[in-house]
């Protein structure tokens, strides 16, 4: 039992082979036909082996082995063919001229005929033989002097799992090459008894096949010569032509790495981009100097590597100390990231903002744009433009909403006076938040309570203007900001009064942001045009810093054409105006087409690495006209994980060149640590200043009463009381996470 089943186990792998040698079916110097590109040639052999089942261990070989024929040897067999040629005199249309009788009865019937004498026969035979310069041609065929010529060895050999089939895909391989056949074909060699075909497969000719087969050896049937032109359709790569699905691609040509651009092995000063094969053919991990690196631009189909590229540079660039920040829309990528950021040498300067839907009992960071904390009187036309800008980008406002625009300047102007006269008066952590625009708009005993306390110029507005307004503007304010409060996580990140998430801060220590604000709802767009901004101004703000002492900060946002409608006009001037102040933004879309204009031509204009994959044609036609030398088809073609890349490279534009793709898991194996997040949250609670939210939604729930409350404790000031104090104060204020409890600003005057 045993036996016969391992018998039958043997039978079902056992392999049948079909073998064929082929030859020029006629003499050598007639050519076989010269087949150009379109169509091509191997559209057949392709055909002809998309039958052969791999998986079933089935193999189709076709071995074209060619041998230069000595010039010496040519010239001989030219010749030879000349003499021929001449021998058989002048001829048409393959038929010799003067009759179809012998040279010899030809000259003897005209001297008859003419009564010549015996030395006039043998002119008249010497000039019947003289033959034309078109019989020379004929008679040479191919072989004309200056073309090299081969000597060609051609086999054919099928494996298959029963032996009719192995002769069945023979056959359609030998088919296949009949698209050569032209004044000459190919044909098998081998006898042909009736209706049997034994071809190569004979006992006398299989051990001679199966020799040169598995060696190389060169010793055809027959000599046979072929030139360039006849032999090139089966050496050539396919091309575009060939349309068989069965077809390795070269992908296109594509130039060489630049011999300047370095080898990454993780120094400082490089930002990687993937593994290139150099002109000397060594393939190693490559990077662009971080001095050469403004701006950059990836492009391409979703689920090619965009992200896998980002985050080898984000965890690169994070470990080699400088300063980035990773605006992930979904969140998927950050979370991949997060057990390579556990190492001690990075993970004290790891902030986390994770907006996915948290648990009452999650720790989370606070931001408050209308945090006066650090900043000077003069500041709150910054936070005013800041919050009003990127609300109204948000909503899509533009020019269409005048109205709701002022409205939300002044009230946005109202509460940066109240947080900055709070935050003087040493009670910071009570500052107002975007929270409060609604109820400033809403209640009216609020509203009369906060102005009060501004200045006759700030109060002017609500007291002249305000009432004249149409009941229905202000809906439109209060629609935007009622996303704030049905969110969650946006209402525990915005309901702090007093910022742990500071870019500006992030810049200046060097810090590794993460941010993700997936999860938010409809409010994505409203928190990510704030967050946007937010890093516009952060960078603008550091003018007040000398430019030697500006740390290179490096900023990512994957999935561009999501963010693009909540940061449209503040991305473009990120790109436009931040190189200055050493910001670098990276960002990464699966079509250019699609972003914005202002977007779109930013971009492009200003950077310094363009990384494009596979993409749809017409995408790729408008990333070729900015990578010269590439066609549109190479990068709509290319596979996962490969890039075609041009960078600034020693303050020059490099020719585009092949990347591919490596993953962090790979390339960050030695810092890839699971079982340190536990100490990575720690981290985080302690630099991002992290609080329960369930207490942050407490504080919300009475943000509005102990504003209240503690202006009801202060006389209203004078208009000219409550507008001075222009100098700029700073303090250190937050809660520690470990004990609890509120650590108290200390009020730093510049007097002091």
């Amino acid at each position: 039992m045993v036996s016969l089943t391992k018998s039958s186990e043997e039978e079902a792998q056992r392999m049948y082979v079909a073998r064929a040698e082929l030859v020029l079916a006629r003499p050598d110097h007639r050519p076989l036909a010269r087949l150009g590109p379109d169509p091509d040639p191997l559209q057949k052999l392709a055909a002809a082996m998309a039958a052969v089942r791999s998986e079933d261990g089935e193999l189709a070989d076709v071995v074209v082995d060619l041998v230069p024929v000595p010039d010496r040897q040519v010239d001989r067999r030219r010749r030879a063919l000349m003499r021929r040629a001449e021998q058989r005199g002048p001829s048409a249309y393959g038929e010799r001229i003067g009759g179809g009788g012998s040279a010899w009865w030809d000259t003897l019937r005209t001297a008859v005929i003419e009564g010549s004498s015996m030395g006039g026969a043998s002119k008249g035979r010497a000039q019947s033989r003289v033959p034309r310069q078109v019989d020379l041609a004929d008679g040479v065929g191919k072989f004309v002097p200056g073309e090299p010529v081969f000597a060609a060895q051609v086999l054919l050999r099928v494996e298959a799992t029963h032996p009719a089939r192995a002769r069945a895909l023979l056959h359609q391989l030998l088919g296949a090459m009949e698209v050569f056949s032209g004044e000459n074909r190919w044909r098998p060699v081998g006898p042909r008894w009736g209706a049997w075909r034994a071809y190569s497969n004979t006992w006398w000719r299989r051990r001679a096949f199966d020799r040169r087969f598995d060696s190389g050896e060169f010793a055809p049937a027959r000599r046979q010569w072929v030139t360039p032109p006849e032999i090139a359709g089966l050496l050539k790569p396919p091309t575009r032509h060939c349309d068989a699905m069965n077809v390795a691609r070269t992908g296109g040509v594509v130039p060489p790495a630049p011999a300047g651009l370095p080898e990454w092995t993780g120094q400082r000063g490089l930002l990687p981009l993937g593994q290139v094969t150099g002109s000397a053919g060594r393939t190693y991990l490559a990077g662009v100097p971080e001095r050469d690196v403004l701006f950059g631009v990836g492009l391409g189909k979703s689920g090619f590597g965009k992200t896998e590229q980002a985050l080898l540079q984000f965890l690169a660039m994070a470990y080699c100390g400088y300063g980035c920040w990773f605006l992930d829309p979904h969140g998927a990528a950050l979370e991949r990231s997060r057990a390579y950021l556990t190492h001690p040498a990075v993970r004290n300067r790891v902030w986390e903002v994770d907006l996915a839907k948290p648990a009452l009992e999650d720790m989370f960071p606070c931001w408050n744009p209308l945090d006066m904390s650090r900043r000077r009187i003069e500041d709150i036309q910054e936070v005013v433009g800041a919050v009003v800008g990127a609300i109204a980008t948000a909503q899509g406002w533009g020019d269409g909403a005048p109205r709701a625009r002022t409205i939300l300047s002044n009230a946005v102007l109202v509460l940066a006076h109240l947080a900055h006269q709070l935050v003087a008066a040493g009670q910071p952590q009570i500052q107002p938040t975007l929270l409060q625009v609604k109820t400033l708009l809403t209640d009216e005993v609020w509203r009369a309570e906060v102005l009060e306390h501004m200045p006759d110029r700030v109060r002017k507005f609500w007291r002249v203007t305000f009432p004249k307004y149409e009941a229905a503007a202000v809906p439109t304010i209060t629609n935007a900001l009622d996303l704030l409060e049905t969110s969650l996580s946006l209402t525990a990140f915005l309901g702090g009064s007093v910022s742990s998430y500071d870019v500006r801060r992030a810049m200046d220590t060097g810090a590794v942001v993460t941010v993700a604000p997936s999860g938010t709802g409809a409010g994505d767009n409203l928190i990510s045009s704030l967050l946007i901004f937010d890093l516009f101004m952060a960078g603008l703000s550091r003018q007040d810093t000398p430019t030697e002492q500006r740390r290179t900060f490096f900023a990512w946002m994957d999935e561009l054409a999501a963010l693009d409608s909540a940061g449209r006009g503040f991305i473009a001037k990120i790109f436009e105006q931040l190189r200055k102040y050493k910001v670098r933004l990276m960002v990464a879309t699966q079509m250019a087409m699609r972003l914005s204009d202002t977007t779109r031509q930013a971009a492009l204009q200003n950077q310094s690495v363009l990384s494009a994959t596979a993409a749809d044609i017409d995408e790729a036609r408008f990333v070729a006209a900015r990578m010269p030398g590439v066609d549109p088809e190479t990068i709509a073609g290319l596979d996962k994980y490969q890039y075609i890349v041009t960078a600034q490279l020693h303050g020059r534009r490099s020719t585009p060149f092949r990347v591919s793709g490596v993953p962090i898991d790979q390339v960050m194996a030695d810092y890839y640590d699971p079982a340190g997040l536990p100490d990575l949250e720690s981290a985080i609670d302690l630099s991002l200043r992290r609080q329960p939210v369930h207490k942050i939604l407490a504080h919300v729930e009475f943000l509005d009463e102990q504003i209240s409350d503690y202006l009801a404790t202060r006389a209203p000031q004078p208009a000219a009381a409550a507008s001075a104090g222009s100098s700029p104060v700073s303090y250190d204020a937050g809660t520690d996470p470990l004990t609890d409890t509120l650590i108290l600003p200390v009020l730093k005057d510049k007097d002091a």
